[in-house]
């Protein structure tokens, strides 16, 4: 691993704590109480908006995967991302819900290959 490789590893690190951080936010817009912003919003309309949302974010993160603007894939996918989070915390769960079914899956799926 050459100098590069390390910095790339480094910054990505440094970026996970940023993921705890947004799902506290967006508990915390979940509140009766909690300021005006975009996600209070996004809470308030609703699960069958929520989704509404997450689905057009993913045609436009589709579109993008067909085209060679790897930024816009990238944006695009982020924005997928953020609501697929909010439409798991607006039902209760988290995305150390669903990393915990995936790391399960993987887990049955190496004990039947031995």
């Amino acid at each position: 691993m050459d100098f590069q490789d390390t910095k790339v590893l480094e910054e990505k690190e440094k970026a996970f704590p940023f993921l705890k951080k947004l799902e506290k936010l967006i508990e915390e817009a979940k509140l009766e109480d909690a300021k005006k912003s975009k996600m209070k919003n996004v809470h308030k309309k609703g699960s069958s908006q929520i989704a509404k949302k997450m689905g057009e974010e993913a045609v436009e993160m589709v579109i993008a995967s067909g085209q060679e603007d790897n930024l816009a894939f990238l944006e695009e996918s982020a924005d997928v991302f953020f609501y697929y989070l909010m439409a798991l915390h607006h039902r209760g769960f988290s995305l150390r819900d669903v990393l915990m079914i995936l790391k399960e899956r993987h887990t049955k799926k190496q004990k039947l290959r031995k």
